[in-house]
């Protein structure tokens, strides 16, 4: 029986890693590589469920981050004065 190298070995594990790392890319907003993300439909962002099934529920979920159900900006007006919040009065 023949042994392997220490070369063989060293490129598997090279190649097994790279190949890791690729699949933890495939999919950065998260879900199972089917596409789908949190709050890319209405009222996922706070309907208590995991929707792209990453292991994160709503605004935990980074596909939330500025949802209006998250506490996010709801800006209609790039003013600096229209911050939507209720130390300033909209101006709009």
């Amino acid at each position: 029986m023949r042994v392997p190298s220490s070369r063989s070995i060293f490129l598997g594990l090279v190649i097994a890693l790279l190949g890791l790392a690729l699949a933890s890319c495939v999919n950065r907003r998260g879900g199972g590589g089917d596409g789908e993300y949190e709050g890319d439909e209405p009222g996922e962002c706070s309907d208590d469920a995991d929707n792209d099934a990453d292991g994160l529920f709503d605004c935990d979920d980074p596909g939330c981050a500025g949802a209006a159900a998250c506490g996010g900006v709801d800006d209609d007006d790039s003013a600096a004065a229209d911050d939507d919040d209720d130390t300033l009065p909209d101006d709009d």
